[in-house]
């Protein structure tokens, strides 16, 4: 064992020497700061809860460390995490401290701006509503629009309880009946119902029009 240890004795203290040696430069190098704008990362968003804000995508950030490593960091170097289980429904205000955030070694936080982020948390609510079928135009003349259906008739919403809850029903995209006089069946999509409300089922809905004589 005591051989295997001094082979290429020679090579090892070379490397350590040149090893301490780099460290001496960086240790000894003209320290510099330097401020950059780092990406917010919020993570583990508590089961059954939705962000309903944006609180800014980054967070400025005052760095100092060697001359070297500054000048060349870029901001996709620095993370600023921030962890929501702990949040709870309503208005939240989550610190923003120098150990949540990321670095190459090296380099030290000084300052971060906002120290604070204001976040908006709510509990996810579902609901099934009707899907009503959306139709513009005029029948030919001596016919009348008995009835439009969709099918399926309903869809199940899912998103914050309070958008969830304005919902009554889900309207088709608009179907032209102008000149029709028979009956007819299309395809088409649902209108969005807003940017944080998910609709659950098909893309298409087919909707069944029913066009009939006058008496």
């Amino acid at each position: 064992m005591t051989k295997g240890l001094f082979d290429n004795l020679g090579l090892k203290l070379a490397s350590l020497a040149l090893a301490f040696a780099l460290w001496m430069v960086v240790a000894g190098e003209q320290r510099d700061e330097r401020t950059v704008h780092a990406p917010l990362l919020l993570a583990r968003l508590p089961k059954n809860m939705t962000l309903l804000n944006g609180p800014g995508e980054f967070v400025t950030v005052q760095l100092r460390g060697p001359k070297s490593l500054i000048s060349g960091l870029s901001p996709s170097e620095v993370d600023v995490n921030v962890d929501l289980s702990t949040l709870k429904e309503g208005e939240n205000f989550v610190a923003v401290k120098a150990d949540q955030i990321d670095v190459p070694r090296g380099v030290e936080v000084v300052q971060v701006s906002p120290k604070w982020v204001r976040l908006v948390l709510e509990s996810v609510a579902e609901r099934v509503v009707r899907v009503a079928a959306r139709v513009e135009g005029n029948p030919a003349a001596g016919y009348y629009l008995k009835r439009a259906l969709a099918h399926p008739d309903r869809v199940r919403l899912v998103g914050p309880k309070s958008d969830v809850s304005r919902v009554e029903k889900v309207y088709t995209s608009t179907i032209s009946i102008e000149g029709r006089s028979h009956a007819f069946g299309a395809m088409t999509s649902l209108e969005p119902v807003g940017k944080s409300i998910k609709v659950e089922g098909p893309a298409l809905v087919q909707v069944s029009v029913e066009i009939r004589a006058n008496p």
